[in-house]
């Protein structure tokens, strides 16, 4: 049953357009009721889930307006959930992710994460991972380290930052933590950038 907005017109009599009202009412209902608590028991006007046709352009919007939309990634290519900030300003793609290691994400505040595993030994290197489906940083804030280290005794490793100068890669040095010198080390790695 489809709404007609042509009635009632101002010459209808309810009893003759009553049933086409009737109509409206039980179409107004069923458009509303889609994922939608419905409006006639307790909590109406509530969703129970909301779903995002896929958009092919980010919405515009005005000052004091913010946008949440689906729209389909560059980096994931299929659709993820997109914030517009205010006067058609930054798009943030932050549902997209890779949750495996090396793997990353992006908050909705445009923070972008990126994590993994990796071994040094002494001064070295580590280059974060870039490309078609791996977003880079412009900017890192911090880098965070934990050893992994399965033994059951003091394994006697230290792993400390060096510098994050660039945001493509940070510099660490591993090394026995009761000598002095480079030791191998293994460690994992959090690093926390725009």
């Amino acid at each position: 049953m489809a709404y007609n907005n042509a009635i009632p017109q101002p010459t209808d009599e309810l009893r003759n357009s009553q049933g086409d009202i009737l109509n409206n009412f039980q179409a107004i209902k069923t458009a509303w009721d889609i994922n939608h608590v419905t409006f006639d028991l307790a909590n109406q006007g509530k969703h129970n889930y909301v779903t995002l046709p896929e958009q092919s352009a980010g919405p515009a919007t005005a000052a004091n307006e913010l946008a949440i939309y689906s729209k389909q990634s560059t980096l994931t290519s299929v659709a993820e959930l997109f914030v517009r900030k205010e006067s058609s300003g930054d798009e943030i793609e932050f549902t997209s992710a890779i949750a495996a290691t090396p793997g990353w994400t992006r908050l909705p505040s445009g923070i972008l994460l990126k994590w993994g595993a990796t071994t040094a030994n002494g001064a070295t290197t580590i280059t974060l991972p870039t490309g078609a489906t791996i977003p880079a940083f412009t900017t890192i804030f911090s880098v965070q380290l934990t050893i992994v280290d399965a033994g059951a005794t003091d394994a006697d490793e230290a792993v400390s930052v060096r510098s994050f100068a660039t945001p493509t890669a940070f510099n660490v040095f591993a090394s026995a933590r009761s000598t002095t010198g480079a030791k191998a080390v293994n460690f994992e790695y959090l690093v926390i950038g725009e």
